[in-house]
């Protein structure tokens, strides 16, 4: 018993010193949970909290950007490398722009 005791109390020590990592590593690379965990039911609670407290959706999930190679990105989340790399080249979000989707104005 007193070995599984110290045993736990490590594993609580270790974890104690990781979470301050993981958030630095986070922070730094700007991730988001979509980037880290598989949401495979759909959407989290808090996430179908949020839509039905704002009376919106997520939208029709139908892609703004498209290049060339067939990428594409909704305009929402982190940007995705291919649109980064594109932007470091000297392209613009504009370049990407997939028909008939218009941004909407910022409030």
């Amino acid at each position: 018993m007193k070995k599984r005791l110290e045993e736990a109390m490590t594993e609580a020590s270790e974890a104690e010193e990781i979470i301050p990592l993981l958030k630095e590593a986070i922070a730094k690379f700007e991730l988001v949970p979509a980037d880290l965990f598989e949401l495979t039911a759909g959407k989290t609670k808090v996430a179908q909290q949020k839509a039905s407290q704002s009376g919106k959706g997520s939208g029709n999930g139908a892609p703004m950007y498209r290049d060339a190679e067939g990428n594409t990105w909704a305009g929402r989340g982190r940007r995705p490398a291919w649109v980064n790399e594109a932007l470091a080249l000297g392209k613009t979000l504009e370049d990407f722009r997939a028909r008939g989707r218009h941004l909407r104005s910022a409030k």
